[in-house]
This record gives structure tokens, sequence and C-alpha cells, in this order.
């Protein structure tokens, strides 16, 4: 009997030990999640989605999950021809070509805008598509690349050397029936047919990505937004928001649409008027900074330029920036205020 006893003891030992041995692996399988928020926001703007579609991610889990998709509004926010040089002295409004971008001598595959030193008490209105009364946080905030020559979804049209497409990462006050994020993209100069599912304007062609509803952005939580834009050579682009820091949505769309990961290089950040040309107006001495982050495949801070692609306006003015301490990647920072301006700069630090 005791020899039973302690063969069962030795049996029972065993199993608790494979037990053990089994939850090892299992255990570490679990997908970690962030020890606070301001980590999780962190984190979560480097988890990949799961493929084509429109996802939603909320603290603590570092996952993003399935979330019904909504169609953005056939609404252009249009481009704008780059502006001259901003290295005069003097006032100089942000929008319709004239702003700081951040450009690198590689590639980039993913940007990410923030703003800091918002003043405090900030507001801001404007009209919904460039038409009517002004609206309490009617804004955009858009995260552009630059204009390239080159894309295969150029081939179609009048002249493809002399066409230029273009990809915008947005968020809009009224892009939908609500406010929402989504890509739109552009084939500038296409002068001919627009491909089917691309609405015309003038000689150039566009078209929306699915898009996804998001909370409005007030003024006063310009200081907590994060949007992000990326691209895959073969994959899916994608464009990401968060306000505060417990909850994200995205957005994912093939690249092919423009190809942008062959050719993004260059990055303008900012909030502008809620689409049609439109000015973002904020009250009096309003201030804040431009913040743009990139991962690229060259190293390195990246090149302030002198120039924007946004064919919106906001009514404050570039002004002199301090410069950047080191940076966890490749940035560029630029002042923007309504009250009194120095000489423009850029910042930039990596």
């Amino acid at each position: 009997m005791r020899r039973i006893k302690r063969s069962l003891g030795i049996l029972a030992a065993a199993a608790l030990a494979v037990a053990g041995l089994s939850a090892g692996p299992a255990s570490a399988a679990i997908q970690p999640i962030a020890k606070t928020k301001a980590q999780w926001q962190a984190d979560i703007s480097h988890v990949q989605q799961p493929g084509k579609g429109c996802y939603h991610a909320s603290y603590p889990a570092l996952q993003w999950h399935a979330v019904p998709c909504v169609t953005a509004r056939k609404f252009p926010l249009a481009p704008a021809q780059p502006a001259g040089s901003v290295k005069h002295a003097g006032p100089l409004a942000v929008g319709d070509g004239s702003d700081y971008s951040a450009q690198v001598s590689g590639l980039i595959s993913k940007g990410t805008g923030t703003f800091t030193h918002v003043s405090s008490g900030i507001t801001m209105k404007g009209p919904v598509d460039g038409t009517g009364p002004n609206v309490t946080n009617a804004v955009s905030l858009q995260l552009n690349t630059q204009f390239f020559s080159g894309s295969p979804a150029c081939a179609g049209s009048g002249d493809p050397s002399g066409c230029q497409a273009w990809q915008q990462f947005v968020y809009t006050f009224k892009g939908c029936s609500v406010s929402c994020i989504f890509m739109q993209y552009w084939l500038i100069d296409y002068d001919a047919t627009c491909p089917s599912g691309w609405m015309a304007f003038s000689s150039d062609c566009y078209t929306n990505s699915n898009a996804v509803q998001v909370a409005n952005v007030k003024a006063a939580q310009l200081a907590t937004v994060k949007l992000s834009g990326t691209a895959a050579t073969g994959g899916n682009d994608a464009v990401s928001m968060s306000i505060g820091s417990g909850s994200a949505t995205s957005v994912t769309n093939s690249d092919s649409e423009v190809h942008l990961a062959s050719f993004w290089n260059t990055t303008e950040w900012g909030v502008f008027g809620d689409g049609g040309g439109s000015e973002a107006i904020f009250k009096a001495n309003a201030t804040l900074q431009a913040k743009t982050a990139l991962t690229a495949s060259s190293p390195g801070a990246p090149t302030c330029v002198s120039e924007g692609f946004a064919g919106e306006t906001n009514n404050l003015n570039l002004t002199t920036t301090p410069a950047l301490t080191h940076q966890p990647s490749p940035t560029i920072a630029s002042k923007q205020t309504d009250g009194t301006t120095g000489t423009p700069s850029c910042a930039a630090a990596s």
C-alpha cells in the first residue's frame, strides 16, 4: 500500500512538473501589455495591423481589433504649389505651400505628427469644406508626403512624365458624416479621364481610402494628439490616430494605390482648414509647435525644407523655433504663432 501511495505521489509530482513546464511557453506567448497609458500610446504605434481594413485598440492591450469602416465624403483636400524660400524676416502664414517639411536622403516608411508647446486656452474654428459659417474645432490634421513623379498610377495620364502622385494621411472634422481619419490620394496634372473610382478636380484626380469614425479633436486636445502614416512596399499603408493615451484608431489600404513606399522622402505635418482650401482660425496670441518624427532608411537628422504641400491654411505665422535636443528618431519642429513673430526657422535633430 505504501509503495502504491508513493508511486501515485511520484506520478502526481511528475504531472505537476510537466504542467509547469507546459505552462511556461504558454505564459510566454501571452501578448504583453503596456504599464502606463503614455507607454501604451507609444507602443501601439509600432504594432502592425492584421491586414487591409479599419481597426481600434484600447489600453492596456497592444492589439488591434477590426471595426466597421465608413465612407469618406468626396471632397478635396487639394494640393498647393510649393512656396518659395521662407528664410527671411517677417511673418509668413502657414499653408497653401508655405511651411517647413522634413526631408531625408533615403526613404521614409513612417511619419508621426504631434504638437508641443501648445498655448493654454487655445481655440480654433473654421468653415466646413471652405463654405458657410465658422464652426468650432472645424479643422483638418494633415500628414502630407511630397509630390512625386514616376508613380505607376500616372501611366494612364495625358503625359505620364508630367503627372505627379501625392498621398495624405488625414483627420477631418467632417470628412465623413462625422469626424474621421482616412488617406486621400492625388494624381496631379493627370490631364485625362480619371481612373475608375477617382474624382476629377481641374486637371487632377483624387480618391479616398476607407475611413473610420473618430471623436472630434478639440483645440484643448492638440497637445495629446498623435497622427501617424506608414507605407510598405508590396503591403499596406496605414493612417493611425490617438487622442490622449487610452485608445487609437487606424485605417489600412494597399500601397499600390500610388506606390508611395517607393518614393516617400519628404513629410509635412500641421493643422489646417477643414478642406476646400479653407483656413483654420486660432484666437489671438495662440502658439504651437508642429513636430514631425520619421522612421527612415537614412540615419541622421532630416533636412528642414522650406516647402509645404497642403492647399488649406491656418492664420498662424511661422516664427523662430528653439533648437531640439537629442531625439529618438529623425525629427523636425517648427513654431507657429498669432502673436509676436521672429525670423522663421526650423529645428532638426535625431
